[in-house]
C-alpha cells in the first residue's frame, strides 16, 4: 500500500543543508506482518466447524477462526503505518524548509500509488476469467471512492475489490498535506484525536442505524482513529526513538496480539465488534507499532518482502482466485487446502515481485527526484 517505512538515517554524511533520509527496516518488517495478516483472514476459514472436518479439537478450531477474523487488523495496521510515515515526513519536510510542498506531496503520492493501482484496475476490467471488476464499479475506483462504490452499490465479486482500501488511504492523502502545512504541531494533535474521536462516534451510529453493519468496515469515518492513531504517535514522538527495554517490547507485543486474536471472536456484523472491537483492533495494532519501533533488525528477505507490500496486497486475491480455479475449489482434503494456502502466496509473492521490478521501481526512482526529505531506497 504505497512506501512507507521512514526514519532519519545516522549515516555522518548528512548535513544542514541537505536533511538526512528518513527510513526504518524494522518497519517494512512491521509492514510484512500487516500483508500476512490480510492474506491469513482472505486464505483461511472464518467457520470453526471448517476446522474440526479436518480433526482439530474445538479449542484449536476456535482459535484458528478467531485468527483468520483477526486478519483484517492488517488493513488497519497498514492504515497506521501509513499516517505516522506520511505525518513524520511532512512534518520533517516543514522543519527543514518552514513549508511544505503540496505540489511536490501530491507528485510523490501519484507516482507511488496511482501506476500499480490502475494496472490493477484495468486487469481485472479487462480479463474476463477471474471475476471480472463491473464497469458500475470501475467508475467509483477510477473516482479513488472504490469503498464508497462498496458501500452503495454492494460487494463486487470481483479480486480487485480489495483496492477499497487504497481509496481511503489516497483519500486520507488528498486532505491532511493540507493541516500539516497550515496547522501548528498542537493543532495537529489535537486533529488526531478529533480523528479518533469522530471514528468512535461513527461507529456507534452506524452500530445502532445502519442495517448492513459489514460495510462499516469500508466507512472511511468509521476507518479514521487508524489514522488518527499513527498520526499521534509521529507528533509525540517528535523524530526521536523510543528506547523500551526487550522486556517491555515482548509485553507490547503480547498483548497486541492477544487484543486482536480476541477481537477475533466476533464477528464483524455484530454491534459490540463495530463498538468496542474495532477500538480494541487499533490499540493491539499500536502495540505492535510499539513493540518493533526502533530495534535494530534489517533481516534482508523481510525487509524486502515489506518494500513490495503494496503488491503483495494489490495481487493476492487473484492469486487466491487462481489457485481456487485449478484446484476447483480449496476445501476437500488437508493437502488440497495446503496446495491452495501454499500455491496462492508463491503466486502472490512471484507477482509483487515482478511488479515491483518492472512496474513501480521506475515511477520510484522517478518520485526520488520530488522528495524533499529522501525515504526508503529503491
Amino acid at each position: 500500500m504505497g512506501d512507507r517505512a521512514t526514519t532519519i538515517d545516522t549515516q555522518t554524511t548528512a548535513t544542514a543543508t541537505k536533511p538526512a533520509r528518513f527510513y526504518r527496516p524494522e518497519l517494512d518488517i512491521l509492514r510484512f506482518f500487516a500483508f500476512f495478516a490480510v492474506y491469513v483472514t482472505h486464505s483461511l476459514s472464518h467457520n470453526p466447524a471448517d476446522w474440526m472436518r479436518y480433526h482439530f479439537p474445538r479449542i484449536v478450531a476456535e482459535l484458528m477462526a478467531a485468527i483468520a477474523r483477526s486478519g483484517r487488523f492488517g488493513v488497519t495496521l497498514f492504515f497506521l503505518l501509513s499516517a505516522y510515515l506520511i505525518t513524520s515526513l511532512l512534518l520533517r519536510e516543514k522543519s527543514a524548509t518552514g513549508d511544505v510542498s503540496l505540489g511536490s506531496f501530491y507528485i510523490r503520492r501519484i507516482l507511488r500509488i496511482w501506476p500499480l493501482y490502475f494496472f490493477v484496475l484495468a486487469l481485472a476490467t479487462a480479463w474476463p476469467w477471474t471475476g471480472r471488476l463491473p464497469l458500475s464499479y470501475l467508475a467509483w475506483f477510477l473516482l479513488l471512492a472504490g469503498n464508497w462504490g462498496l458501500i452503495i452499490l454492494g460487494s463486487p465479486y470481483s479480486w480487485a475489490s480489495i483496492l477499497w482500501s487504497i481509496s481511503i488511504e489516497e483519500q486520507f492523502y488528498l486532505s491532511w498535506p493540507l493541516a500539516a502545512k497550515r496547522f501548528s504541531r498542537q493543532a495537529l494533535l489535537g486533529s488526531s484525536v478529533a480523528l479518533i474521536v469522530l471514528a468512535n462516534l461513527t461507529r456507534i451510529y452506524l452500530a445502532m442505524r445502519s442495517p448492513q453493519l459489514d460495510l462499516v468496515w469500508v466507512n472511511t469515518f468509521a476507518q479514521l482513529d487508524s489514522f488518527g492513531a499513527g498520526i499521534f504517535c509521529a507528533i509525540l514522538l517528535n523524530e526521536s526513538v523510543p528506547r523500551f527495554s526487550p522486556a517491555m517490547r515482548s509485553l507490547f507485543g503480547a498483548i497486541g496480539f492477544v487484543l486482536l486474536i480476541g477481537c477475533g471472536h466476533f464477528e464483524s456484523e455484530h454491534r459490540a465488534f463495530v463498538i468496542f472491537g474495532y477500538p480494541a483492533g487499533i490499540a493491539g495494532c499500536l502495540l505492535l507499532f510499539l513493540a518493533v519501533y526502533g530495534l535494530a533488525v534489517s533481516f534482508r528477505p523481510l525487509v524486502y518482502l515489506g518494500k513490495i507490500s503494496y503488491g503483495l496486497y494489490a495481487y493476492h486475491m487473484l492469486a487466491l482466485t487462481l489457485m481456487g480455479q485449478a484446484l476447483g475449489g480449496r476445501s476437500g482434503t488437508p493437502l488440497r487446502f495446503l496446495a491452495f494456502w501454499c500455491g496462492g502466496l508463491i503466486i502472490t509473492l512471484s507477482l509483487a515481485s515482478l511488479s515491483y521490478r518492472w512496474l513501480e521501481s521506475p515511477f520510484l526512482r522517478l518520485k526520488e527526484h520530488f522528495a524533499v526529505i529522501k525515504s526508503r531506497p529503491v
